[in-house]
């Protein structure tokens, strides 16, 4: 505690002649020497100097001609010598504190010393039980309102980041979750469970008619001819296209045709076929997504809407295809290796955005946080029950670890040496020490100069 405490002076004021070295000061768990003030570290001695030096002179002064008998000489020599006795008996009071004066072991010296232990638990009682004891710390917790300090440190940014901190950790780690075996197996039987409980009936052709009428439906139709758009245009279709004339070719020649294998199989011919189907395949495509009237844009809705109307009405081919349509699919779908992908692409995606500074995620868990806890704490009732919530809490843990004060400081006190202990003593309240000895002089002279004058007065 004391190397704790504020001090008013980080200099010793006590002179050279007492022995002592530059007091240490303990600065975060290290030591560290405190350079003594130039000013009032020799501030006792100089005092004390004085006093000889002023003695000194009196007596000699006296013992020559023309100051021999002077009265007003004789009371400053008496003052001089008074306060030298003073500043003396000051500095063996104070020096006696801290250490043996000129290294003789005098009984009752050196008290700081001789006594550590009892000092240490004086000072242990003195913090435990006065300073910082249940009913004070109590009291200061009674005026505090923890809901305002809350909110109020929630406005810097960097407080909400740090509060959020946990919880983008606890969303990380759920997010790793998402590509174990067993999430995926349930996502798995999850879809196929859906595809085989999906009702295949009347609702369904309701579903389906309702669907083709809706916009994202429009849309859909949208990237799907521009998507087949782009495949007529990509080299490799127009590979498989001469791949599939060859074979063609191929295949009539052994049928016993002669004059369109020939044509077919002819370079010049194929490319003209080639370029000539994606072209307008592309185009038609392309025109197709634009045009909302466009006749293959029209074919296309009016086949869905034809069949939602016969699923509809319980058209028993209709129902009897969407069933084997179903079937198709659940027997050729490999669920787990697509949801194995989708899964840690998600996964990838959430642990980006919760890492990164400003990801969505990360701003989103800060605000919604921070908005949380202020609209709770805003509330002028439920500001007054976390305050209530949190006096209560803290005095309970005080009563019952209030001791845990006491062990700290006494902890502290015990793992310091000796002379660290003594020169932070010193450290704190040296430069008063040295005015107590300046005091005493002075007191000393003015007692001093009384006495000389009231025995002159009284002959």
């Amino acid at each position: 505690m004391l190397s704790r405490s504020p001090a008013r002076h980080e200099d010793t004021l006590l002179g050279p002649e007492s022995g002592h070295v530059p007091a240490a000061k303990v600065v975060r768990g290290t030591t560290a020497h405190v350079p003594p003030s130039p000013h009032r570290n020799h501030l006792g001695t100089v005092s004390l100097a004085a006093a000889v030096a002023g003695a000194a002179a009196c007596r000699v002064a006296l013992a020559t001609d023309p100051f021999t008998g002077t009265p007003w000489l004789q009371v400053a020599a008496a003052g001089f010598e008074a306060a030298l006795v003073g500043g003396l008996a000051d500095w063996f009071a104070v020096t006696a504190l801290f250490r043996h004066p000129l290294g003789l072991p005098i009984p009752h010296t050196a008290i700081i010393s001789e006594r550590r232990d009892k000092i240490i638990e004086g000072i242990v009682s003195m913090v435990e039980h006065e300073w910082l004891s249940p009913d004070v710390i109590g009291a200061r917790l009674a005026g505090i309102a923890p809901s305002a300090h809350v909110v109020e440190w929630l406005q810097d940014p960097e407080h909400v980041t740090r509060l959020g901190a946990p919880l983008r950790d606890v969303l990380r780690g759920l997010a790793r979750m998402l590509t174990e075996r067993e999430v995926v197996e349930f996502v798995d039987r999850a879809i196929q469970h859906q595809l085989r409980s999906l009702p295949i009936d009347a609702s369904a052709g309701r579903w389906l008619a309702n669907a083709a009428r809706s916009v994202s439906a429009e849309a859909t139709f949208e990237s799907l001819v521009a998507s087949l758009a782009n495949l007529a245009e990509q080299p490799r279709t127009a590979q498989q296209l001469h791949w599939w004339l060859d074979r063609s070719a191929r295949k009539l020649r052994e049928d016993g045709r002669r004059l369109v294998p020939l044509l077919l199989r002819r370079r010049i011919v194929q490319r003209k076929l080639v370029e000539a189907a994606c072209g307008y395949a592309s185009s038609e495509l392309r025109s197709a997504a634009r045009d909302p009237q466009h006749p293959l844009r029209t074919l296309v809705f009016g086949a869905v809407e034809r069949f939602a109307a016969r699923l509809a009405t319980g058209d028993a081919q209709a129902l009897a295809h969407t069933e084997r349509l179903r079937q198709t699919v659940l027997e050729s779908l490999e669920a787990s290796p697509l949801v194995r992908d989708v899964l840690t692409r998600l996964r990838a995606q959430l642990e980006h955005d919760l890492d990164e500074a400003g990801g969505y995620l990360s701003d989103l868990v800060d605000r919604r946080l921070r908005a949380a806890i202020v609209e709770l704490l805003g509330d002028a009732e439920r500001g007054a029950a976390f305050d209530r919530w949190v006096r209560t809490m803290a005095n309970d843990l005080l009563r019952r670890h209030h001791h845990q004060i006491g062990v700290t400081v006494r902890e502290h006190l015990t793992k310091l040496e000796t002379g660290d202990l003594v020169a932070q003593i010193e450290s704190r309240v040296g430069a008063d020490l040295q005015f107590i000895r300046l005091n005493g002089a002075v007191v000393g002279g003015l007692i001093g100069v009384l006495l000389a004058l009231a025995h002159r007065v009284l002959g």
